[in-house]
């Protein structure tokens, strides 16, 4: 068309005799008009809920048209986002723990009623930062230094209704792109459950103390008494004082844990030197692995020092090595070493040849009485504690517990301490 009209122009141009300046007002005309079309192209594609397409024919009706489509699959998608989102949030509303969703810079776009409730939100507190509306030092540190799969449990924020939690379990997970979501649980009956258990423990094992200790007087009193008698009675009266002596440990441990698990725990940051602490282990369990002639090998530098409580230290020594030494197969070895892994964290390790343990036990270990069932004739004087006793003195300090065996090669136990505790 436009070939058509720039001829039809030129030759009329001829005609009157100025084809060039006719041909050129016509392509300043053209120019304007067209200009005038796309404004009227730009101004329509703007408007969303217009449907009127300006032009049907032309290079410029294939835009509209092609713009007309895009609008439509765009409208459909923003459509069904908003169905999404509206039904992701009935979902939600119903949901027994509390949600809040949050940007990367913690601002709450939206929560539940149950979230309202546990952490005290308001309606208007949409776009506030979840830190400044609940303010706790454990809180603010979690959402510092969250890491995936971690969990806080914290007071409540408190709030005078005849409705309230005490404890809640916090816990924040990855959501899409640019936001989180913090998952809020009302773990208060799980609390009050676990402190009714451990008063039970502690309250038991103080109030079983002292009955055993008479006991343990009397059956000694008795031995004594029967030194010169029938070997069969003293050898009973030994049975019933090993198992004395066997429930009071089993007492101690009780209350051991007891006392870490409410807190009740001395310094942390004392400088100890792991050498002196492994000589001293060393020494009180030397006739033991002498009985079952093991060999004792210590890899520690003289110089190694840890920032912790040396009690706790001493408590978890005692307890590895001593497993290792009922575990280990006579005349064994059992190492015990230092070395840094590829994180620069210390790693104190207890190693023995013994049977190992299979890897369906692995994960229980640490469990209160938990035993390992083919292993129990080796050990009969355990508790079942000792490995519980370990992992709650290594969370102290910041520290895990690694466990590595292998049925028939042995076990390795290595206790992990972030490189802020060690001074080498």
């Amino acid at each position: 068309m436009l070939l058509i009209w720039l001829a039809v122009v030129g030759l009329l141009g001829i005609l009157i005799g100025h084809p060039v300046e006719l041909l050129a007002i016509f392509l300043l005309a053209f120019i304007v008009f067209q200009y005038r079309r796309l404004q009227q192209l730009y101004r329509w594609s703007k408007r969303s809920n217009d449907n009127n397409v300006p032009f049907e024919d032309g290079l410029l009706g294939q835009i509209a048209e092609d713009i007309f489509q895009s609008k439509k699959q765009r409208l459909a998608q923003k459509e069904s986002v908003k169905y999404q989102l509206e039904r992701f949030k009935k979902l939600i509303s119903v949901f027994p723990d509390g949600v809040v969703i949050l940007s990367l810079s913690n601002e709450i776009q939206w929560f539940n009623d149950q979230a309202a409730r546990l952490l005290i939100l308001k309606k208007e507190d949409t776009g506030q930062l979840i830190n400044h509306l609940v303010r706790h030092p454990r809180f603010t540190s979690f959402l510092k230094n969250m890491t995936s799969d971690d969990a806080i449990v914290m007071e409540a924020p408190i709030m005078e209704t005849n409705w309230s939690a005490e404890k809640i379990e916090i816990r924040l997970l990855p959501y899409g792109d640019d936001e989180r979501l913090l998952l809020v649980r009302d773990v208060t009956k799980v609390e009050r459950t676990n402190q009714v258990r451990k008063d039970f423990v502690s309250n038991a094992s103080h109030e079983l103390r002292t009955p055993l200790t008479v006991m343990k007087g009397y059956v000694e009193m008795l031995l004594a008494s029967t030194a010169n008698e029938k070997a069969q009675v003293g050898a009973s009266l030994r049975k019933v004082d090993q198992q004395v002596v066997k429930m009071q440990t089993m007492i101690e441990e009780l209350l051991t844990l007891s006392r870490l698990e409410e807190g009740k725990v001395e310094s942390l940051d004392s400088i100890v030197n792991l050498r002196g602490v492994c000589e001293q282990v060393k020494s009180e369990l030397q006739s033991a692995a002498q009985q079952r002639k093991q060999i004792f090998n210590f890899d520690i530098p003289p110089s190694l020092n840890l920032k912790a409580n040396k009690s706790s230290v001493l408590t978890i020594m005692r307890n590895l090595v001593g497993n290792a030494i009922n575990y280990a197969d006579k005349k064994g070895e059992i190492n015990v070493g230092w070395l840094i892994d590829d994180q620069g964290n210390g790693v104190l390790y207890v190693k023995d040849n013994g049977k190992g343990i299979a890897a369906r036990h692995l994960a229980r270990l640490t469990e209160r009485f938990y035993r390992v069932a083919e292993n129990n004739v080796m050990n009969k004087t355990g508790t079942g504690l000792g490995l519980a006793i370990v992992k709650h003195e290594l969370e102290r300090h910041e520290a895990q517990l690694r466990i590595d065996s292998t049925e028939g090669k042995g076990s390795c136990f290595q206790c992990v301490f972030p490189a802020e505790r060690v001074d080498q």
